[in-house]
């Protein structure tokens, strides 16, 4: 998203002196890809749904990613699994909560610390 992007500039210029552009330069063209899984550090990108329904929860998390023989990455599904009562009990608290455009519940408490989070990161 642009406007976070140049949020991110202005806070990163802001605690290291430059913009993230020269800092992080072309030779770090897919950076976690290069240096973290070599490591075994992997990570998930772009995860999205209902994660403000499992805040400060403790899921079992799932990924299945595609068959992708020799491939760094890959797109997949994540799912949280959980025991049926909880389920039942999350989705009655979905029905009451606000949705997206794309009909994902998300908590206005939680919209409103992140909003602050990056207004102090910009002060």
């Amino acid at each position: 998203m642009p406007r976070q992007a140049r949020q991110a500039d202005a806070v990163f210029k802001k605690k290291h002196g430059q913009p993230l552009a020269e800092f992080f330069d072309d030779s770090k063209y897919q950076l976690m890809h290069l240096e973290m899984f070599p490591q075994g550090i992997v990570h998930a990108e772009c995860l999205g749904g209902e994660i403000d329904l499992l805040l400060n929860r403790r899921v079992t998390i799932g990924f299945f990613p595609w068959r992708f023989v020799d491939g760094e990455s890959c797109i997949g599904r994540c799912v949280a699994m959980l025991e049926d009562a909880e389920y039942s009990a999350l989705t009655t608290r979905k029905a009451a909560m606000p949705k997206t455009r794309f009909g994902d519940a998300y908590e206005p408490r939680h919209v409103e610390s992140l909003n602050q989070l990056s207004q102090k990161n910009l002060g």
